[in-house]
């Protein structure tokens, strides 16, 4: 596996990075002094996170609550409260104009509600 993930491709225009985390940490963990755990992936990135909300919207049909959570490569995703915290930052003027774009193309209307629509059921 080269430094890029593996994208897998999913029915329509999604494509999903595999695996979504970065190598698995062996180095003395820096708050506990111990090692991290094996399975512990890196951050995402916003990309990748939008294309997790671009599945999840695929494959509920619905936004997610803010309390919603997706497993993947057998970590939990809080896309719920990602996705209310990237709203809450747009609201306040703090999300920048290139990261609110793709999360807007995947709803109809006004993704920033509580009841935005997903594009895929337009």
């Amino acid at each position: 596996m080269g430094r890029h993930p593996r994208l897998i491709e999913v029915p329509g225009r999604i494509r999903v990075p595999r695996p979504l985390g970065g190598r698995p940490r062996t180095e003395p963990d820096r708050v506990s002094g111990g090692t991290a755990c094996a399975s512990h992936r890196g951050r995402r990135s916003f990309e990748q996170t939008v294309q997790l909300l671009e599945f999840f919207l695929h494959c509920e049909g619905r936004a997610s609550a803010a309390r919603e959570t997706i497993r993947v490569d057998g970590d939990t995703v809080k896309i719920g409260a990602w996705l209310a915290k990237a709203r809450t930052k747009h609201r306040a003027g703090q999300l920048p104009e290139g990261r609110a774009r793709p999360v807007a193309a995947l709803f109809d209307g006004d993704w920033t509600t509580e009841a935005a629509v997903p594009a895929v059921l337009v």
